[in-house]
């Protein structure tokens, strides 16, 4: 459960934003979105794909500018992670059809008995616009080593509100 922050992966991917034509606005992620969680089964060869999580929303704001050709979007508002260990600010890059994100943070894998296991983990993170309007998520995440090691995958969705 520990990872559910697909937002909330953070050691951030510098992409750049290709050139813009003279009539095409910057790419621009900016206002609140309720971002839902795990929107369908998870999947990945990691155990921690296999256990039980609800989907979940969280509402946040976003913020985001263009400058020297690179364009980000920054959480500006909302829920802090339920996973301590993801760095902050969480800030996505466009990479000229979505927005990504890259992180290290610990992996709070839960054991058959209850107890957790705190595992290092890095993650991709990927919104990715949509023509309603809200943007399709997914997050591949790579748990590096102990009981969970292995990939877990899930999607998101994010939705203006």
């Amino acid at each position: 459960m520990g990872t559910v922050v697909g937002l909330s992966a953070a050691a951030l991917a510098i992409a750049v934003c290709p050139p813009a034509p003279a009539t095409a606005e910057p790419p621009s992620w900016n206002g609140q979105y309720a971002i839902t969680f795990i929107v369908g089964p998870k999947a990945g060869t990691s155990m921690a794909a296999g256990q039980p999580e609800q989907q979940h929303t969280e509402t946040y704001g976003f913020q985001s500018s263009c400058a020297g050709g690179t364009c980000t979007a920054t959480i500006t508002s909302g829920p802090p992670p339920s996973n301590p260990t993801v760095p902050q600010p969480v800030t996505f890059t466009w990479d000229g059809s979505s927005w990504t994100q890259a992180s290290d943070f610990q992996w709070e894998c839960r054991m058959p008995d209850e107890t957790a296991q705190w595992n290092p983990a890095h993650a991709q993170v990927r919104y990715t616009p949509q023509a309603d309007g809200s943007l399709a998520g997914s997050m591949h995440t790579e748990i590096l080593s102990g009981a969970c090691q292995g990939s877990v995958d899930m999607n998101m969705t994010a939705e203006r509100t």
